[in-house]
């Protein structure tokens, strides 16, 4: 009877791990979601920041400057009202990215938070077995030494 108890107290533990194995791997692939967001999260910010330095710029100008952009190796002229509005469109890109970006690492967060309680719960349970298990043990030991 005490044989069929532990074998089952020992296939619960082996399966709790089996499962408690599975949440971690869950969890470090959540985490390497959110990382791998955060170099084009950078990048956007980068781009962001240095087209918002030239739009400041062009505030600067008078409508009878002239303006160029760079395609390929060729500066070509370009109007300061169709500089400003391209500008203004890559802004915008570059916000609705990063939108979407904060977007997806927020539901991930969410997702990371959901896994890492389940994963301390499970810790603490089998914290708990592990004891019980050890002074059972000790009792055992105790009884089969009077």
């Amino acid at each position: 009877r005490k044989e069929a108890v532990a074998s089952m107290d020992r296939n619960a533990a082996l399966k709790m791990q089996q499962i408690f194995n599975e949440e971690v791997k869950k969890l470090q692939i959540v985490q390497k979601k959110i990382n791998k967001l955060a170099e084009p999260r950078n990048s956007y910010m980068t781009q962001l920041a240095e087209n918002e330095g030239v739009i400041k710029e062009m505030e600067l100008l008078k409508e009878s400057d002239k303006v160029y952009k760079l395609m390929g190796p060729v500066l070509v002229g370009q109007e300061l009202d169709v500089a400003k509005r391209d500008v203004h469109n890559r802004i915008s890109f570059f916000k609705k990215q990063l939108k979407n970006i904060d977007t997806q690492t927020k539901e991930y967060a969410k997702e990371q938070a959901e896994i890492r309680t389940k994963v301390q719960g499970m810790q603490q349970v089998m914290m708990k077995a592990q004891k019980e298990a050890v002074a059972a043990q000790l009792k055992a030991q105790q009884k089969a030494g009077q």
